[in-house]
């Protein structure tokens, strides 16, 4: 007696997309095929186009960056909307976003031969007003990595939210805390599992 059978599933759009290695994106790079001319990141293997930033987010990207290096912290640094290298993410899919604001660890010269990777950063800080659930979607990234700590600066509620406690490579990374700070609150600033210091969420909204 036959049998029926189902027929095998229809490729979709999404199969057929060619992924990129951080090799790949780099040597595009080195060989002038990708410019500063082109407003392209590298996210889960992918060229995805920069989002516009808005008069807002530019200004609290700045206060964060400037908050930041106002703690003067020994052995860290603050960079702004500089690229990072994740490699091997969510489904073994390289990226190399460029957060708002990263607090690295080092100095800038540390860096000349390369970007900060995951075991070099200790916060990373994203600002959202029309990007915010993109945002929320990338921590994926930063938890994968491993990456201690994430601030979403929330523009449209006016809240700072962080995220700590990541699950590191998983099926479904994430941060395992999520709180929401207000103005006149304050955030604890981690480094090596210790507070080093603390942060006026007042002080990094636009």
């Amino acid at each position: 007696m036959a049998t029926a059978t189902s027929p095998p599933p229809t490729p979709t759009l999404a199969d057929r997309l060619h992924r990129l290695s951080l090799d790949d994106y780099h040597r595009m790079a080195e060989h002038g095929i990708l410019t500063e001319h082109h407003p392209v990141v590298l996210l889960d293997g992918l060229l995805v186009k920069k989002m516009t930033r808005h008069p807002p987010h530019v200004t609290s990207a700045n206060r964060v960056f400037m908050a930041l290096n106002a703690l003067g912290l020994e052995g860290w640094h603050a960079r702004k909307e500089d690229p990072i290298s994740l490699p091997g993410g969510p489904d073994g899919r390289d990226s190399e976003p460029e957060p708002d604001v990263v607090l690295a660890r080092g100095t800038i010269a540390d860096y000349a031969a390369r970007h900060p990777g995951p075991g070099d950063i200790a916060l990373v800080v994203e600002v959202a007003d029309s990007s915010l659930a993109e945002d929320r979607a990338g921590l994926a990234r930063y938890a994968w990595a491993n990456i201690p700590t994430a601030w979403i600066i929330n523009l449209n509620e006016r809240v700072v939210e962080v995220y700590t406690d990541p699950t590191g490579p998983s099926a479904q990374p994430g941060y395992r805390w999520r709180e929401v700070v207000k103005p006149g609150g304050e955030i604890p600033l981690v480094l090596g599992g210790q507070p080093v210091a603390r942060v006026a969420v007042a002080d990094l909204l636009a």
